[in-house]
Formats: C-alpha cells, sequence, structure tokens
C-alpha cells in the first residue's frame, strides 16, 4: 500500500508540487499525551452529512443576501453603527493562506473572508495583512514569531487565522518517498503539536485575548487515486491534533476542510490538483464563516466581528 501511495505522491510532485521547501526542522518538548477518551470529550464531531447540510445553508443565505442587495440596491455601508471600527486581520500561514491557485488573485480564502467581516455592522473596514508563504511549515513560522518577527501586528491584531501541516507532512514524503513508514508520521506529529502549541503559546504572549482560528489541512492526493490509503488516517490524525489545540485555548476555534476536497466533481482544484482554485476557496471561506458563527466569534471578539443574517 506504501508503495502504491509512493507512486501516486511521486506522480503528484513531478506533475506541479516540486516548488515545496524542505528544510530541517527544529526540536520541540513532547507535549503530555491525552487519552483518547479525553479527546471526544473536548472536541465536537459534525458528521459529513451535518456539514454538508450547514455549508448549502450558508451558501443559500449568501445568494440571498446578494440577491436582495441587488434588487433593492442595499449599501451595507449605510448600516454601520455610530462608532464602528476598523479590524486589524492578520492571515499566517501556507500557501493556503497565500491563495496559491486562486485565479481571481483574491489572496484565496483571506479576502474573501474580510469581505464577509466588513458586511457586519460594527465594523467600518478590514484592514488584511497577509503574511502567508509557500512551503511553510511550523518550525519555521514559530521561529518568525519568537524571534519578534510579527510582534507588532500579532499585538494590533483583532484577528489571527493560522493555516499550518501540509508543508510538514510533505517534509516527511519527500525525504522517505520510497520508504515511508505511518510510524514515520505519528513521531512527526508529536513534534508538530510541540511546534503548534508554541505557535499558539507565542501569540497569546503578544496578544492574550484575539481570536485565532485555526484552519485544518486536506489530502490533496485523493483525487489521484480511489483506493484508500494510509494517508487518510494521518490527515485525520493531524487534524484532530489541530482541533485539540484549538479547543484547550480559549479564544481558538478550529475549522475541518478535508471533506471539502476528496473529490474535483465540484472543479475546486487548481490546475496543479493540489491547491485549491478560486470556487475551492469559495467554499473553504464559507466553511471558515460556518465554523466561526459555530465557535461564537461574536462572543470571542466582544462584539466586534460578526457575520449578517
Amino acid at each position: 500500500m506504501w508503495r502504491l501511495l509512493a507512486i501516486v505522491i511521486l506522480a503528484a510532485v513531478l506533475t506541479g508540487c516540486n516548488y515545496i521547501t524542505i528544510d530541517e526542522g527544529q526540536p520541540a518538548n513532547n507535549p503530555p499525551e491525552e487519552s483518547a477518551e479525553e479527546q471526544e470529550e473536548s472536541i465536537e464531531v459534525y458528521t459529513p452529512e451535518v456539514i454538508a447540510e450547514q455549508l448549502e445553508e450558508e451558501e443559500d443565505k449568501s445568494k440571498l443576501k446578494e440577491l436582495m442587495e441587488s434588487l433593492f440596491q442595499l449599501d451595507w455601508r449605510s448600516r454601520k453603527e455610530t462608532g464602528a471600527e476598523p479590524i486589524q486581520y492578520l492571515a499566517l500561514g501556507d500557501s493556503l493562506t497565500r491563495g496559491i491557485g486562486d485565479e481571481t488573485g483574491k489572496y484565496g480564502y483571506t479576502k474573501r473572508l474580510a469581505k464577509a467581516i466588513e458586511a457586519w455592522p460594527a465594523v467600518l473596514e478590514v484592514e488584511l495583512d497577509n503574511r502567508g508563504k509557500n512551503g511553510r511549515r511550523s518550525d519555521q513560522l514559530l521561529t518568525l514569531i519568537e524571534n519578534g518577527h510579527y510582534d507588532e501586528e500579532l499585538a494590533e491584531a483583532d484577528l489571527v487565522t493560522v493555516t499550518m501541516g501540509g508543508n510538514d507532512v510533505m517534509k516527511i514524503v519527500k525525504k522517505d518517498l520510497f520508504s515511508l513508514k505511518k510510524e514515520m508520521f505519528d513521531k512527526e506529529m508529536v513534534k508538530f503539536e510541540g511546534r503548534y502549541r508554541k505557535i499558539v503559546e507565542e501569540i497569546r504572549k503578544r496578544n492574550s485575548e484575539v481570536p485565532i482560528v485555526l484552519i485544518g489541512f486536506y489530502n490533496p492526493f485523493s483525487i489521484i487515486t480511489d483506493e484508500y490509503t494510509p494517508f487518510e488516517t494521518i490527515i485525520d490524525e493531524w487534524n484532530m491534533t489541530i482541533a485539540q489545540i484549538a479547543s484547550d485555548d480559549q479564544n481558538a476555534c478550529f475549522v475541518p476542510t478535508s471533506d471539502l476536497f476528496e473529490t474535483n466533481e465540484e472543479m475546486v482544484y487548481h490546475t496543479d490538483f493540489f491547491h485549491p482554485n478560486a470556487s475551492g476557496y469559495d467554499r473553504m471561506t464559507a466553511r471558515i464563516i460556518q465554523y466561526m458563527k459555530v465557535c461564537d466569534i461574536e462572543e470571542m471578539s466582544a462584539g466586534r466581528i460578526g457575520f449578517e443574517e
């Protein structure tokens, strides 16, 4: 099975994914392990059916809102509250945050999310600071934050989003492509969790109250083969780790995305078959908004951030 997976991944790498940088990661202290029962208690599980239904409802609401604005020439700017303030939105992460694959040039989900937040009456405007970079891994982001690279931006941020994990997995894949074992990913996942927890901890040192949205990642190789591979389990376990980190922080929210990119039936992939296209980022943004509502972003932000119904 691993040999099949290696061939599949090699084909993907050779057809457009070879720009991901590979550097040695930094060691990290292993956090205390939690039992499966403890994780299940702290993470709310949404079935694919429930997620699909909620996502469809959000899409319907968005279409209705656009239709009403067009028919009645509504302008949300005229409905701003007295004292509406600008929102500083800092986006950290990898190529998903940078918006690679988005043919519309809207920086993927980040500009779309900023536009949705701007419709909130308490928000005057959203000032987006996109710091996503292709190939960025958790050790690299942690080093930047620890070295004070984002001190000012984090201190002033009203919202922070993070995409991280895909390149940590790809580092293992590209290093031992034809001798992959699940134990390699399990060992690295412990280090990844330590680094990710440290990232959140360092953000909190600079801004104790800012809402942090931790966005999960997906398995891009699922569209290349119909056969089951151990990669599905690996991605799920890494995403559960991120979900637990979010659950352990009072003002953090985890957003799952893996089910959005299981197939390309809805044409959600860019031509590199690795990153989302504009349609994929549309769906990703709708999912982020959906889960920010579930996490009660309005309460997290003391009413400063929300979404129009």
